[in-house]
């Protein structure tokens, strides 16, 4: 379990929005106590920016960050890793992250590849 396993998509969606994108091109609202979301200025006004479950927002970073993101049959959830060569013969997929939803996966991984690259 990561440290990002008990944060809600709100909350992931904020962190990622704050490593990639300028301070200048988000505002944080609260519309209830249960439903928050962000929007980011976009050339023809605001839209909402919310890449643990919109693809658009997350495609680009999963592609720039090269995460994969696989469906395990047996344990029934989406692991997101980073994929490697083993012997020649096959790849395989860091289990780094599992859920139920695969960009929410993703987004916790690229949350876990920031913190080592900031700790490095």
């Amino acid at each position: 379990m990561n440290k990002y396993t008990e944060l809600s998509d709100f909350e992931i969606n904020l962190l990622v929005a704050q490593s990639v994108l300028p301070e200048t091109q988000y505002d944080v609202i609260k519309q209830t106590m249960d439903i928050i979301q962000f929007l980011v200025d976009g050339s023809f006004g605001y839209r909402f920016f919310d890449p643990c479950n919109n693809p658009s927002d997350a495609m680009t970073i999963i592609i720039e960050n090269k995460i994969s993101v696989i469906f395990d049959t047996g344990c029934k959830e989406w692991a997101a890793g980073i994929a490697y060569w083993v012997d020649g013969y096959e790849w395989q997929v860091s289990d780094e992250v599992r859920k139920n939803n695969p960009l929410r996966a993703a987004m916790e991984l690229f949350l876990i590849i920031k913190d080592a690259e900031n700790e490095g």
